[in-house]
């Protein structure tokens, strides 16, 4: 885990280089929202990062997420990781956005949970733009099916995309990847659908944070350049 010192310089750095990829992509800095990813970080470095600017927190795991919510609960948190169904209920009100929805089970869950008690949940389409076997998200095909069954909640609110492209050492590979992320965000964009307002584009992490915001990224989600490298587990 980073040092106080090296957290400040970090998250320094990171909002530099966003800023300079919206400069090279004639976009606004405040265009693109940061979201530090927190697994594997302690409480402790979490209100630090805070302190030093970083507004956003993201959890992937839930058993992780609430003992840090419970103690920071004034924080703004997303979820980021996997959803399991049997997961929703003990997130579904802690959270201001979640970023991986990709079944009509998941859906149903959170529309019963949120109707219960009353309240919206913002939520992001995950989608596998790779195909990948081994990652969560629907396919391109699968999106129609997932805004439609959300446009007839009453407590679902769509709020745009997410994706985790494959691992490239061809950035021009990643690119397209990127970019046909992009075509998806601005087709759902202009479609008049119920409880659908289109407005993120969840891309990019600390390896190609910088090609993603070249290509449209309106969120990124960094964990390694601000935290240093966590344990695995």
């Amino acid at each position: 885990m980073v040092d106080k010192e090296t957290l400040k310089k970090n998250i320094e750095d990171v909002m530099e280089r966003i800023e300079m990829a919206c400069l090279r992509a004639g976009r606004k800095p405040d265009e693109v929202s940061l979201l530090g990813a927190t697994k594997g970080v302690d409480v402790e470095t979490i209100k630090l990062a805070n302190q030093f600017g970083l507004r956003i927190f993201g959890e992937n795991r839930v058993q992780e997420f609430l003992p840090k919510f419970q103690e920071l609960p004034y924080l703004e948190w997303h979820f980021i990781g996997r959803l399991q169904t049997n997961k929703i209920k003990y997130i579904y009100d802690k959270v201001s956005l979640i970023h991986s929805v990709d079944s009509p089970q998941q859906i149903d869950e959170l529309e019963k949970r949120c109707a219960k008690a009353g309240k919206a949940c913002n939520v992001l389409i995950e989608i596998n733009i790779g195909g990948e076997e081994s990652k969560g998200g629907v396919s391109i095909e699968k999106v129609d099916d997932l805004i439609e069954k959300i446009s007839n909640c009453s407590h679902v609110i769509l709020k745009g995309f997410m994706t985790i492209p494959p691992i490239e050492d061809d950035e021009m590979k990643l690119r397209v990847y990127f970019r046909k992320m992009k075509e998806i965000f601005e087709k759902y964009k202009k479609l008049n659908y119920n409880n659908v307002n289109i407005e993120v584009l969840s891309m990019g992490m600390s390896g190609d944070f910088e090609v993603a915001i070249e290509e449209g990224a309106t969120l990124v989600r960094i964990g390694t350049k601000i935290f240093g490298e966590r344990p695995k587990k």
